[in-house]
């Protein structure tokens, strides 16, 4: 039983946080609150591919050790993960049917700082396969409603990450971004997502999907949320040598400053371009200085990716061979053991 009523589609990590600071509530009651919203909702959502069993485990432990004086920032925090980032002994299978069966050997490095950090885990979100498309329609697993809309896509390929969290099937969750994947579901779902610089995070232990352009990075209800996410990720990492390349100390900046490029809003339907002005205008009163400046370029930048994505991916998933990784269906060549195992 609860000790208060936990409305745990409005509350924020923050909040949750100085609630089990205060012994308001435990972190077995935060838990047994999330997945009894899993138990309202998922059936319509499917926000999850999986959702562990031992949830409530990881949560008394949680409390055990924030009884015997241990202070970590998200101990008892209940988050999801998308599908596609290693968590070691668990299925990992980027929503595809080639990885159904396979188990990570090792924790992402995004992951073992949750862990240290005292995070519970609720289980892996469901998402367009190996990342790729925009609507978590692309799943082997069935596709994610928006939990807005169930008429309407939560957006992709963090989906499942979105609606977990716009649901109160999370407090928060992990998505990867590789040209929007964390961005464009958390504005369909109403939340906040953020892909950091390439670089700030990790990178070892994500599935590749575009390797010069993925990032993990937090999903969450409010900027506060998503700070606290990117701040225990993020950091250097021997085992990834592109993460910690901008590790070098930023000079204080005296005037705070954004720039939007010129033009930036054509086309847009009149509602964003409404939501949009109204976000520049905040922007002002909050003292920041805002300026347009033309980028010429622009207008390359889509077809670039196009033409980078598409031959990163076709490099990164010829892993998926039925030799090395995953699903294997036996020929009587190699090269049917290939044909039949992708088929």
């Amino acid at each position: 039983m609860l000790r208060m009523s936990i409305d745990i589609e409005k509350l924020t990590i923050q909040e949750a946080k100085k609630l089990l600071s205060k012994r308001e509530v435990s972190s077995r009651e935060l838990c047994e609150a999330t997945l009894k919203k899993i138990e309202e909702k998922e059936k319509d959502i499917h926000a999850y591919v999986e959702v562990f069993s031992n949830v409530l485990q990881q949560a008394d432990e949680a409390d055990r050790k924030r009884n015997d004086g241990e202070a970590s920032p998200l101990l008892g925090i209940p988050l999801a993960i998308k599908d596609n980032i290693l968590i070691e002994g668990r299925v990992a299978s980027a929503s595809s049917k080639i990885l159904e069966k396979y188990r990570a050997t090792y924790s992402a490095t995004a992951i073992k700082k949750l862990q240290k950090a005292g995070t519970v885990f609720i289980g892996r979100t469901n998402m367009d396969e190996f990342a790729m498309g925009g609507s978590t329609e692309n799943s082997a697993f069935g596709a994610t409603k928006n939990p807005h809309d169930l008429s309407r896509v939560p957006g992709g390929s963090s989906g499942g990450s979105a609606a977990a969290v716009a649901s109160g099937e999370a407090l928060g969750a992990l998505g990867s971004d590789t040209g929007g994947s964390i961005r464009q579901p958390a504005a369909f779902c109403g939340i906040v997502g953020l892909k950091p610089t390439y670089g700030k995070v990790s990178r070892h232990g994500l599935m590749a999907m575009g390797s010069s352009l993925d990032q993990i990075g937090p999903m969450t209800k409010t900027v506060t949320d998503a700070e606290l996410l990117f701040t225990v990720i993020s950091g250097n990492d021997s085992l990834d040598s592109t993460s910690g390349i901008y590790e070098k100390e930023i000079p204080k900046i005296q005037k705070k400053k954004i720039v939007v490029p010129q033009g930036i809003q054509k086309g847009l339907h009149q509602d964003m371009e409404k939501n949009f002005n109204e976000s520049i205008e905040k922007f002002k009163t909050l003292g920041y200085e805002v300026t347009e400046k033309e980028f010429p370029h622009l207008h390359l930048s889509l077809p670039s990716y196009y033409v980078l994505m598409p031959a990163e991916v076709s490099a990164n998933m010829s892993r998926y061979d039925g030799i090395r990784f995953g699903l294997h269906v036996s020929g009587s060549t190699f090269l049917e053991d290939y044909e039949k195992t992708r088929h």
